[in-house]
Order: C-alpha cells, then sequence, then structure tokens
C-alpha cells in the first residue's frame, strides 16, 4: 500500500474543466460574436452593396475559364493545320513558277 493514496478524480477534473470553459464561451459576449450575428443577418446586403464574388460567380467563371481554355486549345490546334496549309501553298506556288 503507498504511503499516500492517489485518488482517481483527474479525469473527471479536467472534464469539468472543459465543460466549464464551453459554458464560458457560450455565456461572454465577444466581437467576433457580434459581427458573426451582424454579417449573417446582412450578408446578402454586403455582398450586393461592397460586389463580392459569392460561390455561384466563382462557379460560372470557372465554366468560362474551362470554355475558354478548351477553345484556345482548339485554336492552337488550328493554327498548327493553318501553317501547314499555308506552307503546302507555298511550296506550290514555287513549283509552278519553276514550271
Amino acid at each position: 500500500m503507498a504511503m499516500y493514496p492517489t485518488i482517481s478524480r483527474t479525469k473527471d477534473y479536467w472534464h469539468e474543466l472543459s465543460s466549464m470553459s464551453e459554458s464560458f464561451n457560450d455565456r461572454l459576449p465577444t466581437l467576433d460574436k457580434q459581427l458573426d450575428t451582424f454579417f449573417d443577418r446582412h450578408a446578402e446586403a454586403i455582398i450586393e452593396e461592397w460586389g463580392l464574388v459569392t460561390d455561384d460567380d466563382i462557379r460560372h467563371l470557372r465554366m468560362k475559364l474551362d470554355y475558354l481554355s478548351y477553345e484556345v486549345g482548339r485554336l492552337v490546334v488550328e493554327k498548327g493545320n493553318l501553317e501547314r496549309r499555308v506552307s503546302d501553298l507555298r511550296q506550290s506556288i514555287v513549283d509552278l513558277e519553276k514550271r
């Protein structure tokens, strides 16, 4: 037997302490909470007034970017095709001039 017996309440103490801190957070007014409440209430007006970008705007811009990326790729391929045609036509002109 140990000379100084220990009590196994440490676990309970930490649990009580953590639940106390949560209750303090719920009860104490903070600037963050006030700002969150304000922005929650007035979010749409703020977005409109400040011209902020929304998720829908980002989704629309991504769709445009995907489309434009596809078009740029297509134009690069067409440029190569046109350059080959120009080269063939030049060669044909040179051949005709030699005759």
